[in-house]
């Protein structure tokens, strides 16, 4: 079976016997465009019999469910779309990183656990994870990590069915990129970047990224609401705004040191260090989420986050230090604004295509 290239880490499969079939213009179109998957759905849902993906799924079903007890085991994501109503779909790791998901056209309040459980499928891993890089190699997580320090990040797989042949190419892309990233970055470790514990590897792939465990993102402690601690709001208001974002610029430009630009801050992807002593002042930046990352002029597989990316510019679609420097800016901007300005500012999803209104 031939490849065709869909994008820098990942390809579309087609049998060789299916290319005459495409007329020379479509053909040529394939050959040259970057994420074939994602802007070919029709093409690929015909060529999925093909691939024998299907058959995998299919096969997938018939196995054995993991054994769900609690619904804290599981992903649970409500969305609500005007033309479908009520929908939730779910998801769940194994200990073993084998990936599972639900959907049901229900409220999540009609749900039972029971539904919850017998509805996983598994997922394939091609369509997900990554397979390991020979070049450059990559740092692999021991085997007795310490749950309590160390925080493993998996493919996120929320709006999967909305977009399910963008996923497909997109997910994986986005893991290796940000474990090659974050591999990279790690050889100089840097006191406001995220610590790196290296890849969790099952069956040949990249299944999660070790990082530090820490508290909470500084969106969280500005947007101090509910069942948040009272004591964050005061917190917030009492950190060095100074000091905290000359922390954030210094990570910055250790990235760009490194020919590298991270093209997505904003609050949700700085998180908060706190002092040993628990003051408010001495807490420090934690710079993290490396999925956008890239070295200066490569094509991003997802881009910025609303109200900290300058949509007028023609080139968001390409990792540039300028996107940072934009964003450095908007964060200082967010920061002295009210409340209610936070909340319609960069409390919003990352760019992407429309999506429906999650409850």
């Amino acid at each position: 079976m031939d490849e065709l290239p869909c994008s820098s880490h990942t390809y579309a499969l087609l049998p060789a016997n299916a290319w005459p079939k495409l007329p020379p213009t479509l053909l040529s179109s394939l050959l040259t465009r970057q994420r074939l998957v994602c802007h070919l759905s029709p093409l690929l849902s015909i060529l999925k019999s093909l691939t024998g993906r299907e058959t995998f799924k299919s096969n997938m079903a018939t196995e054995k469910r993991p054994n769900i007890t609690d619904l804290e085991d599981l992903q649970i994501h409500r969305f609500y779309n005007s033309e479908i109503g009520h929908y939730v779909e779910w998801f769940h790791y194994t200990a073993d990183d084998e990936a599972y998901r639900g959907f049901l056209h229900k409220d999540r309040r009609d749900i039972t656990l029971d539904e919850f459980a017998t509805g996983l499928k598994r997922m394939s891993d091609e369509v997900i994870f990554p397979e390991v890089p020979t070049d450059p190699e990559i740092t692999i997580t021991p085997k007795n990590l310490d749950g309590s320090t160390v925080h493993i990040k998996r493919p996120g797989l929320k709006h999967y069915r909305d977009f399910e042949e963008e996923a497909e190419c997109a997910t994986k892309d986005q893991v290796l990129i940000e474990a090659l990233a974050i591999e990279k970055i790690s050889k100089t470790p840097h006191p406001y970047v995220v610590r790196y514990h290296g890849c969790t590897v099952h069956r040949g792939r990249i299944t999660g990224i070790a990082m530090e465990r820490l508290g909470e993102t500084l969106s969280h402690y500005a947007h101090c609401s509910g069942g948040c601690i009272s004591e964050h709001k005061t917190m917030f208001d009492q950190i060095d705004k100074q000091a905290f974002l000359a922390g954030v610029e210094s990570a910055v430009k250790f990235l760009h040191s490194l020919g590298l630009a991270h093209n997505d801050i904003n609050p949700r992807n700085i998180m908060v260090r706190e002092a040993s002593d628990g003051a408010a002042g001495g807490c420090t930046p934690v710079l993290i989420d490396f999925d956008s990352c890239g070295p200066f002029g490569t094509r991003m597989q997802s881009f910025g986050t609303p109200g900290f990316m300058d949509t007028e510019d023609e080139e968001m679609v390409f990792s540039q230090k300028k996107h940072d420097d934009f964003s450095l800016k908007r964060l200082a901007e967010w920061w002295d604004a009210d409340s209610d300005s936070k909340d319609n500012w960069g409390n919003t999803s990352k760019s992407s295509p429309e999506t429906p209104k999650a409850d």
